[in-house]
């Protein structure tokens, strides 16, 4: 009997250790985003490798702006959302220079795409 249940107690402490490091790990770093977003952005947008590249430090621009917001505004909402939204139209008005208008307009269409498929699942 104290065999089971000094297994069962190692198991649950291993499923705690296994769950913490996982939500480690899924914390990615700036870089790790904006090239995330960079890659997903090319495949949609049929970037050019000049494109690429520029896109990739507006990008690593708006990830580090929006880490930085995140600890400035703490627990504070309305001043995260004030500044995220500056931020979005500074990365929008960035992109804007780099972009074709034909990919820019494809970029909100797939921007809006996203939002309704967030919106559905909430």
């Amino acid at each position: 009997m104290k065999k089971i249940i000094l297994l069962f107690v190692a198991m649950i402490a291993f499923t705690a250790t296994n769950a913490q490091e996982k939500s480690k790990s899924q914390k990615v770093d700036a870089a790790g985003r904006a090239t995330t977003l960079t890659e997903k952005m090319s495949s949609v947008l049929s970037l050019t490798a000049d494109q690429k590249n520029k896109v990739q430090s507006i990008n690593l621009e708006r990830m580090k702006s929006m880490d930085l917001n995140q600890e400035k505004a703490g627990s504070n909402k309305n001043i995260f959302e004030q500044e995220k939204q500056n931020i979005f139209k500074k990365w929008e008005s960035n992109l804007s220079v780099v972009l074709s208008p034909e990919q820019m307009t494809s970029l909100k269409k797939h921007q809006a795409q996203e939002n309704a498929k967030r919106q559905k699942k909430n």
